[in-house]
């Protein structure tokens, strides 16, 4: 139970560390190119930040890999088609339950899509689409599976006996 940093969450703070660190030690990119590819990731995650609520390692990935602007924004619209109304229900209001977890499948959904798109295969809706759909999503799913820590897996018997937990561990 060390220290968190939270990037943009603490749910997913470990997605662009492992696509990045895992494939910079495979391929050998030097440091300025991770930087470089690191502002590419950023750019994509504040496009969609200001249109709806993640961030995009697929599209650093694809950077890094050699691929242009457009190749970029598709990744980034593959990854986000396959995570569309994902449930965030922290257990206890911590992200060890699910979301650290999820880092992986995030990680492994970023390489995939950067590799599906260096071969050539495209989003059909347009990645601008894309992240209005999930935006929408979002807003409609319930309150309490969107960082509440109330429905989904902290709802459940042993969620709730976690967090009851947690709260006499407090006092």
């Amino acid at each position: 139970m060390g220290r968190i940093v939270a990037g943009p969450t603490a749910g997913s703070c470990g997605v662009v560390p492992a696509v990045f660190l895992s494939m910079q030690e495979e391929r050998g990119f030097s440091e300025e190119r991770m930087t470089e590819a690191l502002y590419v990731a950023a750019g994509i995650g504040g496009v969609i930040a200001s249109r709806a609520f993640l961030a995009g390692a697929a599209g650093g990935a694809v950077y890094l890999m050699g691929g242009s602007a457009g190749e970029i924004a598709n990744a980034a619209a593959l990854a986000l088609k396959n995570l569309l109304g994902l449930a965030c229900d922290p257990v206890a209001g911590l992200v060890e339950v699910p979301c650290v977890k999820r880092n992986v499948m995030g990680a492994v959904n970023a390489l995939t899509s950067a590799d599906m798109t260096m071969a050539g295969i495209f989003s059909k809706i347009p990645p601008d689409e894309v992240i209005d759909a999930m935006r929408s999503i979002g807003k409609s799913m319930s309150e309490d599976i969107r960082e509440t820590g109330k429905g989904g897996l902290a709802g459940t018997p042993t969620g709730i006996e976690i967090r009851e937990r947690m709260a006499r561990l407090e006092y």
